[in-house]
């Protein structure tokens, strides 16, 4: 018995319905396997939330913490502190760095002072004491060797050294008062902004009906503060 013979175009079909099987039976595991692979993407990728959460701790904890010194930074009390504890602290703290000269120059001048008239009023008490015993002292043929003399530059010597004192505490004083007026005037508005304003302003009167009047408002001190003068 002969075999029907296939033609050309029916060959072809053949092998087109061949690759779509085939087709059919790749296609369920690829996108299995896709599906996979997004889902594996999207539990690593971190969500919008999650990255905010992260970049936040990360922020908290790379800024830096506030410590005394900086926190209400310039604080006038902790610059006034700092200059009673250690001398030149609050200019050190008000970032004043080339007043620290002029707070030890000062310093260490009254301590010059103090010991020059200090040593000078130890010498001439000596000198005093030695010369009422009648024995030869330091002045001795001088034009001081005199116990009116010795006792009136012991005197003044030891006046001079008190009066030191004073000065070396003033000096520690008024470098205190300087930080602390610093440190308020780091804050202070000191803007060229001295122009006036006017404005509409309503001012009550005892008899409860408010009057009309024109306010001059002047930008004087502190950022925000304002002295006002009311014209009606």
């Amino acid at each position: 018995m002969a075999k029907p013979a296939f033609s050309i175009s029916q060959y072809r079909l053949c092998r087109v319905i061949r690759s779509m099987k085939r087709v059919v039976l790749i296609l369920p595991c690829l996108l299995w396997g896709m599906f996979n692979l997004s889902a594996q993407q999207t539990d690593s990728i971190p969500t919008v939330e999650e990255s905010m959460a992260k970049n936040d701790s990360l922020s908290k904890e790379e800024a830096p913490k506030d410590n005394w010194f900086t926190q209400g930074y310039p604080d006038p009390k902790k610059a006034a502190i700092l200059s009673l504890a250690i001398p030149g602290g609050g200019q050190v703290y008000n970032k004043r760095w080339w007043k620290l000269p002029l707070v030890y120059g000062a310093i260490i001048g009254m301590g010059f002072t103090i010991d020059y008239n200090q040593s000078n009023f130890r010498r001439l008490r000596d000198a005093l004491e030695l010369k009422r015993d009648g024995e030869p002292h330091e002045f001795s043929g001088t034009t001081i060797d005199s116990e009116r003399s010795l006792r009136s530059l012991r005197d003044q010597f030891d006046k001079n050294t008190q009066m030191a004192y004073v000065g070396m505490f003033l000096v520690y004083v008024l470098q205190a008062m300087e930080a602390y007026v610093d440190a308020h005037l780091k804050t202070f508005d000191i803007s060229d902004d001295l122009s006036l304003r006017l404005q509409p302003k309503m001012e009550p009167t005892p008899w409860g009906t408010p009057v009309m009047g024109v306010g001059v408002s002047i930008p004087i001190g502190n950022a925000g503060n304002k002295r006002q003068a009311v014209a009606r």
